[in-house]
Protein backbone atom coordinates (compact mmCIF):
# COMPACT_ATOMS: atom_id res chain seq x y z
CA UNK A 1 0.00 0.00 0.00
CA UNK A 2 1.24 4.02 -0.42
CA UNK A 3 0.73 4.84 3.34
CA UNK A 4 3.64 1.89 3.67
CA UNK A 5 5.92 3.80 1.41
CA UNK A 6 5.39 6.50 3.47
CA UNK A 7 6.25 4.59 6.69
CA UNK A 8 9.28 2.70 5.59
CA UNK A 9 10.51 6.06 3.65
CA UNK A 10 10.20 7.93 6.86
CA UNK A 11 12.35 5.22 8.86
CA UNK A 12 14.63 5.67 5.81
CA UNK A 13 14.87 9.24 6.08
CA UNK A 14 15.13 8.88 10.32
CA UNK A 15 18.12 6.03 9.63
CA UNK A 16 20.03 8.25 7.05
CA UNK A 17 19.70 11.50 9.06
CA UNK A 18 20.76 9.86 12.06
CA UNK A 19 23.60 8.25 10.00
CA UNK A 20 24.86 11.44 8.30
CA UNK A 21 25.14 13.37 11.12
CA UNK A 22 26.71 11.35 13.54
CA UNK A 23 29.37 11.06 10.72
CA UNK A 24 28.97 14.78 10.15
CA UNK A 25 30.03 15.12 13.67
CA UNK A 26 33.02 12.99 13.41
CA UNK A 27 34.41 14.68 10.34
CA UNK A 28 33.69 18.46 10.47
CA UNK A 29 35.48 18.85 14.05
CA UNK A 30 38.41 17.86 11.78
CA UNK A 31 38.07 19.42 8.54
CA UNK A 32 38.96 22.84 9.40
CA UNK A 33 42.59 21.52 11.09
CA UNK A 34 43.07 19.35 8.19
CA UNK A 35 42.67 22.55 5.19
CA UNK A 36 45.31 24.81 7.36
CA UNK A 37 47.84 21.91 7.45
CA UNK A 38 47.32 20.88 4.05
CA UNK A 39 47.60 24.64 2.61
CA UNK A 40 50.70 25.16 4.60
CA UNK A 41 52.21 21.62 3.60
CA UNK A 42 52.04 22.57 0.21
CA UNK A 43 53.35 26.40 0.77
CA UNK A 44 55.94 24.38 2.65
CA UNK A 45 57.05 22.10 -0.12
CA UNK A 46 57.29 24.72 -2.57
CA UNK A 47 59.52 26.35 -0.56
CA UNK A 48 62.03 23.19 -0.42
CA UNK A 49 61.46 23.37 -4.03
CA UNK A 50 63.06 26.53 -4.90
CA UNK A 51 66.00 26.04 -1.98
CA UNK A 52 66.78 22.85 -4.51
CA UNK A 53 66.24 24.92 -7.68
CA UNK A 54 68.27 28.03 -6.26
CA UNK A 55 70.85 25.81 -5.09
CA UNK A 56 71.41 23.87 -8.29
CA UNK A 57 71.53 26.90 -10.42
CA UNK A 58 74.33 28.75 -8.14
CA UNK A 59 76.89 26.82 -10.86
CA UNK A 60 75.84 29.30 -12.99
CA UNK A 61 77.57 32.14 -11.27
CA UNK A 62 75.14 34.60 -11.57
CA UNK A 63 72.91 33.59 -8.28
CA UNK A 64 73.61 35.48 -5.42
CA UNK A 65 70.81 33.85 -3.37
CA UNK A 66 72.72 30.95 -3.76
CA UNK A 67 75.92 32.14 -3.09
CA UNK A 68 74.05 33.32 0.33
CA UNK A 69 73.07 29.48 0.61
CA UNK A 70 76.56 27.54 0.06
CA UNK A 71 77.73 29.96 2.66
CA UNK A 72 75.14 28.74 5.20
CA UNK A 73 73.82 32.87 5.79
CA UNK A 74 70.11 31.64 4.58
CA UNK A 75 67.72 32.01 7.48
CA UNK A 76 65.46 29.67 8.29
CA UNK A 77 62.55 29.11 10.70
CA UNK A 78 59.55 26.46 10.84
CA UNK A 79 55.79 26.71 12.73
CA UNK A 80 53.86 23.50 13.98
CA UNK A 81 50.98 23.80 12.25
CA UNK A 82 49.26 21.41 14.92
CA UNK A 83 50.28 23.88 17.21
CA UNK A 84 48.69 26.44 15.63
CA UNK A 85 45.59 25.64 14.86
CA UNK A 86 45.14 23.96 18.72
CA UNK A 87 46.40 27.59 20.67
CA UNK A 88 45.66 30.23 18.10
CA UNK A 89 43.60 32.38 19.62
CA UNK A 90 41.47 33.12 16.34
CA UNK A 91 40.77 29.72 15.65
CA UNK A 92 39.56 28.52 19.16
CA UNK A 93 37.14 31.62 18.36
CA UNK A 94 36.40 30.86 15.12
CA UNK A 95 35.78 27.12 15.89
CA UNK A 96 33.32 28.13 18.68
CA UNK A 97 31.52 30.28 16.77
CA UNK A 98 31.27 28.01 13.77
CA UNK A 99 29.76 25.29 16.30
CA UNK A 100 26.96 27.62 17.45
CA UNK A 101 25.93 27.74 13.71
CA UNK A 102 25.94 24.22 13.19
CA UNK A 103 24.39 23.56 16.13
CA UNK A 104 21.35 25.93 14.69
CA UNK A 105 21.44 24.32 11.71
CA UNK A 106 20.85 20.79 13.31
CA UNK A 107 18.08 21.91 15.56
CA UNK A 108 16.16 23.50 12.51
CA UNK A 109 16.59 20.17 10.48
CA UNK A 110 15.28 18.50 13.67
CA UNK A 111 12.38 20.33 14.54
CA UNK A 112 11.15 19.77 10.72
CA UNK A 113 11.77 16.40 10.84
CA UNK A 114 10.22 15.67 14.25
CA UNK A 115 6.73 17.46 12.73
CA UNK A 116 7.03 15.28 9.73
CA UNK A 117 7.27 12.27 11.46
CA UNK A 118 4.51 13.44 13.71
CA UNK A 119 2.32 13.91 11.14
CA UNK A 120 2.90 10.89 9.23
CA UNK A 121 1.92 9.15 12.89
CA UNK A 122 -1.28 10.91 12.31
CA UNK A 123 -2.01 9.87 8.81
CA UNK A 124 -1.21 5.97 10.21
CA UNK A 125 -3.46 6.36 12.76
CA UNK A 126 -6.45 7.80 10.95
CA UNK A 127 -5.93 5.38 8.18
CA UNK A 128 -6.21 2.19 11.27
CA UNK A 129 -9.44 4.08 12.44
CA UNK A 130 -10.84 4.28 8.67
CA UNK A 131 -11.20 7.70 9.75
CA UNK A 132 -10.12 9.21 6.27
CA UNK A 133 -11.94 8.51 2.69
CA UNK A 134 -10.06 7.44 -0.35
CA UNK A 135 -9.12 11.06 -1.68
CA UNK A 136 -8.64 12.61 1.65
CA UNK A 137 -6.30 9.37 2.09
CA UNK A 138 -4.46 10.46 -1.14
CA UNK A 139 -4.39 13.77 -0.40
CA UNK A 140 -2.64 13.51 2.55
CA UNK A 141 -0.18 10.95 1.05
CA UNK A 142 0.82 13.09 -1.48
CA UNK A 143 1.64 16.20 1.16
CA UNK A 144 3.59 13.92 2.85
CA UNK A 145 5.86 12.84 -0.04
CA UNK A 146 6.41 16.69 -0.72
CA UNK A 147 6.99 17.24 2.71
CA UNK A 148 9.61 13.94 2.78
CA UNK A 149 11.47 15.34 -0.28
CA UNK A 150 11.70 19.02 1.39
CA UNK A 151 13.52 17.82 3.87
CA UNK A 152 15.85 15.96 1.58
CA UNK A 153 16.61 19.32 0.21
CA UNK A 154 16.74 20.99 3.04
CA UNK A 155 19.51 18.61 4.59
CA UNK A 156 21.12 19.34 1.60
CA UNK A 157 21.17 22.86 1.65
CA UNK A 158 22.17 22.94 5.76
CA UNK A 159 24.64 21.17 4.46
CA UNK A 160 26.09 23.41 2.06
CA UNK A 161 26.13 26.13 3.89
CA UNK A 162 28.05 24.60 6.55
CA UNK A 163 30.63 23.79 4.17
CA UNK A 164 30.63 26.77 2.62
CA UNK A 165 31.25 28.67 6.39
CA UNK A 166 33.97 26.22 6.89
CA UNK A 167 36.06 26.60 3.57
CA UNK A 168 35.71 30.69 4.65
CA UNK A 169 36.76 29.98 8.31
CA UNK A 170 39.85 27.83 6.46
CA UNK A 171 41.02 31.07 3.98
CA UNK A 172 40.53 33.52 6.92
CA UNK A 173 42.58 31.98 9.38
CA UNK A 174 44.97 31.40 6.73
CA UNK A 175 45.23 34.95 5.37
CA UNK A 176 45.70 36.06 9.12
CA UNK A 177 48.81 33.48 10.19
CA UNK A 178 50.42 34.50 6.75
CA UNK A 179 49.76 38.18 7.31
CA UNK A 180 51.02 37.89 10.48
CA UNK A 181 54.32 36.18 9.40
CA UNK A 182 55.01 39.01 7.04
CA UNK A 183 54.81 41.39 9.85
CA UNK A 184 56.64 39.03 12.42
CA UNK A 185 59.48 38.64 9.91
CA UNK A 186 60.03 42.33 9.57
CA UNK A 187 61.77 41.89 12.48
CA UNK A 188 63.38 38.36 12.45
CA UNK A 189 64.31 38.74 8.92
CA UNK A 190 63.77 34.90 8.19
CA UNK A 191 64.32 33.99 4.32
CA UNK A 192 62.11 31.18 4.96
CA UNK A 193 59.83 30.01 7.19
CA UNK A 194 58.08 27.16 7.06
CA UNK A 195 55.18 24.92 8.63
CA UNK A 196 56.02 21.71 10.04
CA UNK A 197 53.70 18.45 10.61
CA UNK A 198 53.60 15.02 11.28
CA UNK A 199 52.76 12.99 8.27
CA UNK A 200 53.57 16.44 6.28
CA UNK A 201 55.68 17.21 3.10
CA UNK A 202 58.58 18.73 5.65
CA UNK A 203 59.92 14.43 6.60
CA UNK A 204 62.24 16.07 9.52
CA UNK A 205 63.08 19.75 10.88
CA UNK A 206 65.66 20.46 13.76
CA UNK A 207 63.71 21.49 17.04
CA UNK A 208 66.37 24.47 16.84
CA UNK A 209 64.70 26.01 14.09
CA UNK A 210 60.97 25.65 15.87
CA UNK A 211 60.09 29.11 16.55
CA UNK A 212 56.46 27.86 17.18
CA UNK A 213 55.87 29.07 20.48
CA UNK A 214 57.24 32.70 19.95
CA UNK A 215 55.21 33.01 16.69
CA UNK A 216 51.99 31.98 18.76
CA UNK A 217 53.06 34.23 21.81
CA UNK A 218 52.88 37.58 19.68
CA UNK A 219 49.77 36.18 17.15
CA UNK A 220 48.00 35.82 20.41
CA UNK A 221 49.57 38.77 22.11
CA UNK A 222 48.79 40.90 18.40
CA UNK A 223 45.01 39.43 17.97
CA UNK A 224 43.74 40.27 21.58
CA UNK A 225 44.99 43.89 21.36
CA UNK A 226 42.72 44.07 18.31
CA UNK A 227 39.65 42.18 19.55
Amino acid sequence: MENDKIINNDSSVEETNTTANKDEKCCEHKKCKCCLNLILNIVAIIGVIVLFILFFTEKSGNNNFSKRLNNSNIIIGFVNSDSIMGNYDLVKTMKDSFAVKQKVAEDNFAAQQKAFESEVNAYQAKMKANSLSIEQGQATEKALEQKQENLYTLKDELTQELSSEELKISVKIQDSIMNFLKRYNKKHNFDYILGFAKGGGILFANDSLDITKDVLKEMNKEYKSNK
